[in-house]
């Protein structure tokens, strides 16, 4: 069994903008996004052609410490996939491909392809699963809009890192 979803959001600034913060800044996700605690480099994992990182560990609300790691990596197409590890037990794979593309004047597109694959206790547990990824993911892509657009981080965010103590 699998899990496959695709979101798209549009982004009122330039698709360079958007990629810098999404790919180049890879690893510090966590200052902005309420989906991660916290984020940081995983040291361990290689640099692929282009990035400025191999990967990051985030601290996810729920879930705990996940490692993802670039397993593509194209600067001049906006592109590139990760794969994610440390996730809960009936998820065996789990990825993500980001594309950035440029739609006009100061706006780009950004799409998030996830793909995950189960074991039978996925068939079970996948749909809850689903459903808080879906709002996880809608979240991610509206919090990513407001500080592309703005530089400004959502109040969930402020909230997260007030209690953190950040």
């Amino acid at each position: 069994m699998g899990i496959n979803m695709k979101k798209t959001l549009r982004v009122n600034r330039d698709a360079d903008h958007v990629w810098d913060i999404v790919a180049h800044d890879f690893e510090n996700v966590g200052r902005w996004s309420s989906a991660v605690v916290s984020s940081g480099l995983n040291p361990e994992a290689a640099v692929p052609e282009g990035a400025s990182v191999g990967g990051r560990v985030c601290d996810v609300p729920g879930i705990g410490d996940l490692k993802e790691t670039f397993t593509a990596f194209d600067n001049d197409r906006k592109q590139f996939t990760f794969q994610v590890t440390g996730m809960p037990s009936f998820i065996t794979l789990a990825q993500n491909t980001v594309t950035v593309r440029p739609v006009g004047a100061g706006a780009s597109d950004v799409s998030l392809n996830i793909e995950m694959e189960t074991n039978a206790i996925g068939k079970v547990m996948g749909p809850m699963f689903k459903i808080r990824l879906t709002k996880t993911l809608d979240s991610f892509l509206t919090e990513l809009k407001d500080y592309a657009e703005r530089g400004e981080i959502s109040a969930k965010k402020q909230k997260q890192l007030a209690k953190a103590g950040a």
